[in-house]
């Protein structure tokens, strides 16, 4: 079970969004219940994606957060994935809003659990990742939240300056498959 941190749910949520009273009680693995009209509240994960680009010069790409949380760090484009939405479709969609790009031709790395602070709560994710290939000279152009690209060759990635556990377990993942 995630540690009960300052912005964890049960040190936020006091009151039931069903009935709005008070006494919403974390049970202390993953539910709240309400002493009053009995409503039980999971904190389930949400989903996110990530995406590996791959040039042909063996190279990736690496997106600079423009925003909070983690602004400044490096991080893999991508995205929460929206209600109604798989995973690939999420993927692709988040790729065309951060660097204008289609891709077609998604494999799946691996999925990696996360902790995602914003605005002072802790959100739980389960980020799924993928590899995408793209064209050499590929014209990429950052928006939405990136604030800049890198372009890097996988071994020479620091990750002291990766943003989330996961992208470096992604990252990581996806050296071992290339031997590196």
């Amino acid at each position: 079970m995630p540690e009960i941190t300052f912005a964890h749910p049960a040190n936020i949520f006091k009151f039931c969004p069903k009935c709005g009273k008070e006494g919403f009680a974390f049970d202390g693995e993953k539910a709240f219940d309400c002493h009053h009209c009995h409503f039980r509240f999971y904190i389930n994960a949400s989903t996110a994606v990530a995406v590996i680009l791959e040039l042909p010069s063996g190279e990736i790409i690496l997106t600079k957060r423009k925003n909070e949380p983690k602004a400044g760090y490096y991080d893999l484009p991508g995205g929460f994935v929206d209600p109604g939405e798989s995973a690939e479709h999420a993927a692709i969609r988040e790729l065309q809003e951060e660097l204008g790009i289609q891709v077609n031709n998604l494999k799946f790395i691996a999925s990696f659990p996360n902790e995602y602070i914003f605005g002072g709560i802790t959100y739980y994710t389960t980020d799924i990742s993928f590899v995408a290939s793209i064209p050499q000279g590929t014209q990429l152009s950052p928006d939405d939240d990136v604030a800049e690209v890198l372009v890097i060759k996988p071994e020479n990635i620091d990750f002291n300056i990766i943003s989330f556990p996961s992208v470096v377990n992604v990252l990581k993942e996806y050296r071992k498959s290339l031997k590196i």
